[in-house]
């Protein structure tokens, strides 16, 4: 439970080394450059860096390019859940410099946008022809050359006409009538009822205007002849029909190349993004610091605790450098860096998805570990399904060189099937009632001895264990910001705002409890600190106000906040809602499971353990699901809401971030 100090470095290094020293540092990862402002840095002095940082951007945006266009042919693509689960190669970093050939890189890029050109331009090609041959289809019989409706002669012209079925031998009769021997008509009934058909009319030019009166009346839509048609539709259809198959053809060569292609250059793209994403990162801090003709300023923050590897790292570049080492001044806002045990490590994450504390603030980190391992134990809260996951879990750790957040989110879910185990066990939940359903497993029913909760059976027992739970975490809550305030010098915040919730609902719940009988205590004892309580929250709640009458109007209001309090406790019911679920619909699946084994004439035990085994699977996914949610929400809302301020900057160090490989040391 503790926050790393920060050391504020301002390092001065000539500009010979100062790749290199970043180099390093950025290895150990352990400091965030802090940037400036640029007020002392001219634009010459950081052209060369910022030129480079234009180049690097530049590679990366082909690299992201040419994976994006192989992606569907590559088979061999790393990354993503391979580099959580440690599958990927492990390189020195001259290896990958050595991989990421940019000559190479540049080559093979020339060589895929030419492909991605060719099937461009072949699929185009195929897009377009294909229309055209689908557009001359309908005037596959036309007797006429193409050009009479494209350009037409000196004395002809023509037109094509789509005519709907219903006034198709009205609109052949009015041309006729109208034009006479001046026109000459081809007429393509559709083959179906409602398909209307095709009318294509050369008539005489000085015939024009007689052409349109009689088409006026009619709802046709025109044909248009694509440009460059000159022969027979037939002719053209074949002609097309020719180059479709070329443009086919190419298509297929083209993609025979980019197949062969595809792995290598997709792995020369992985070694390549990953190797440039690391100089980027590198070349940036360089940009982030003050520079002069020979020397860059960088200043970051590092922990206390590295502070003497980064002198060791430095210690060999002598006069070359110039370090100061200080502690953050007043104005500062340094990052904060979380160091927790190894029980509640494996929470950071889920306090960093909330928001960091505020550096010299509180870590909530081992408080909340507890309870959250606590509350997914009861929400999950079958020993079968703890057991099964839990060991799945620890040979996947074993098996696999898991690193970083992943790591962290798989030790959660070990450890929250651990409590499950446990739970589960006391309320005697093996995958469901399965001891007690199936007569094969009447050997495991001394497991019942560890029973102390039967959720189905006395689900009221359990909603107090979740209430206590609740009520527990509350008052720990208020008590963390009692202590705070204390710690900060706000001795009146301390007693009046928490101090005086924890008397009033300690209070109360005593009340309860001894007027129920459930503790040997007098009611009176309760009664008086609810009350002593109250007094205090009535006359300090309105400290802020001015006059008499509003402080004490505003101390009386303040008691309405223990519905707020009532409702974060009933928030708590939960655990019960969610540890319920999970063994009736374990009870449910056994049921089916059961019911239908000795039936359908021998398949039933098939099919009654195929019913169990999927009928878990789905009940372990689901619950899963819910056990790491609720338990979650529980302490953003419920517990976080009594003293947690999340105003921090999480420290983000300049580091090797690889998708593809892991950096090792030289060989």
């Amino acid at each position: 439970m503790a926050i790393e100090t920060m050391k504020k470095v301002r390092m001065a290094a000539h500009k010979s080394v100062e790749d290199e020293i970043l180099a390093k540092l950025q290895k150990i990862g352990c400091c965030q450059i802090i940037p400036g402002d640029g007020a002392h840095t001219e634009e010459r002095d950081i052209a060369g860096a910022r030129a480079r940082a234009r180049h690097i951007d530049e590679i990366l945006a082909e690299t992201r390019f040419v994976m994006r266009f192989l992606e569907p042919w590559a088979t061999e693509k790393g990354g993503g859940l391979s580099k959580s689960l440690g599958d990927i190669p492990s390189l020195s970093a001259s290896e990958l410099s050595e991989l990421a050939s940019e000559e190479e890189f540049t080559a093979a890029s020339k060589k895929v946008r030419t492909l991605e050109k060719r099937l461009s331009e072949a699929r185009s090609g195929l897009s377009r022809t294909s229309g055209l041959i689908a557009s001359l289809a309908p005037l596959a019989e036309l007797p006429y050359s193409l050009d009479f409706f494209t350009k037409g002669t000196e004395s002809v012209r023509g037109n094509i006409f789509q005519v709907p079925s219903s006034s198709f031998g009205g609109f052949v009769s009015s041309i006729e009538s109208s034009v006479g021997g001046d026109a000459e008509i081809f007429a393509a009934p559709g083959e179906e009822k409602d398909s209307g058909g095709i009318v294509a009319v050369i008539y005489a030019r000085a015939s024009a205007e007689k052409f349109q009166s009689a088409i006026a009346d009619f709802q046709v839509s025109r044909v248009d002849v694509p440009a460059g048609m000159t022969g027979l539709p037939r002719d053209e259809m074949k002609r097309l029909e020719a180059e479709y198959a070329a443009l086919k053809s190419e298509e297929a060569d083209v993609t025979s190349e980019i197949v062969g292609e595809a792995n290598p250059v997709y792995k020369l793209c992985e070694y390549s993004s990953d190797y440039w994403g690391v100089e980027r990162d590198r070349t940036e801090a360089i940009i982030n610091g003050e520079q002069t003709e020979q020397v860059v300023v960088t200043s970051f923050w590092i922990p206390s605790n590295r502070v003497r590897q980064f002198e060791k790292i430095l210690a060999p570049y002598g006069e070359l450098t110039d370090v100061t080492i200080s502690d953050p001044e007043e104005g500062d806002s340094p990052p904060t860096l979380l160091a927790n045990k190894k029980f509640a490590s494996p929470v950071e994450p889920l306090i960093d998805m909330y928001g960091s504390p505020a550096y010299g603030g509180f870590d909530p980190t081992a408080v909340v570990a507890p309870f959250f391992y606590a509350f997914f134990g009861i929400c999950f809260g079958d020993a079968g399904y703890g057991l099964l996951i839990a060991s799945l879990l620890i040979g996947l750790l074993m098996k696999k060189k898991v690193t970083g957040t992943l790591r962290k989110f798989l030790m959660i879910l070990i450890i929250g099937n651990v409590c499950a185990l446990v739970f589960g066990a006391l309320t005697f939940s093996w995958f469901g009632d399965s001891i007690s359903a199936f007569p094969f497993l009447k050997f495991l029913m001394p497991l019942r001895k560890l029973q102390i909760l039967d959720p189905m059976g006395d689900p009221m027992t359990m909603l107090g264990v979740s209430l206590v739970f609740g009520f527990v975490q509350i008052i720990f809550g208020l008590l963390i910001a009692f202590r705070e305030n204390l710690r900060k010098g706000d001795k009146v915040a301390a007693y009046a705002d928490q101090g005086g919730w924890i008397v009033f609902l300690c209070g109360l719940v005593l009340t309860g409890l001894s007027s129920g009988g459930m503790i040997p205590l007098p009611t009176g004892f309760g009664a008086a600190a609810a009350g002593a309580g109250a007094l205090i929250l009535v006359a300090t709640q309105g400290r802020s106000k001015k006059s008499v009458l509003g402080k004490l109007f505003s101390g009386v209001m303040s008691l309405y906040n223990v519905t707020s309090y009532l409702g974060d406790l009933l928030s708590y019911s939960r655990l019960l809602a969610l540890g319920l679920g999970s063994a009736a619909v374990g009870m449910v699946i056994n049921m089916l499971a059961g019911l239908v084994a000795p039936s359908l004439h021998g398949f039933g035990v098939l099919i009654g353990i195929l019913i169990f085994v999927l009928g878990h699977v789905f009940s372990m996914a689901v619950n899963l699901l819910g056990a790491f949610v609720h338990p979650l929400r529980l302490q953003y809302v419920e517990f976080f809401s009594k003293f947690y301020e999340a105003s921090g900057e999480e420290f983000a160090p300049l580091s090797i971030s690889t998708q593809y490989v892991n950096i090792q040391d030289e060989k």
